[in-house]
């Protein structure tokens, strides 16, 4: 495989990476301010 390619394919996994690294980061805040801020059934009444 040439130079272009193996370019090509490190670009290509680091916005891999950055993207399921965001996810990661959204899933864990969405975690935390769930045991932060616990679902309350009273609260609508």
């Amino acid at each position: 495989m040439n130079k272009l390619v193996f370019e090509t394919l490190k670009i290509m996994g680091k916005g891999m990476g950055t993207v399921f690294f965001v996810l990661f980061l959204f899933f864990v805040m969405v975690k935390l301010l769930t045991k932060i801020f616990p679902h309350d059934e009273t609260m609508g009444q």
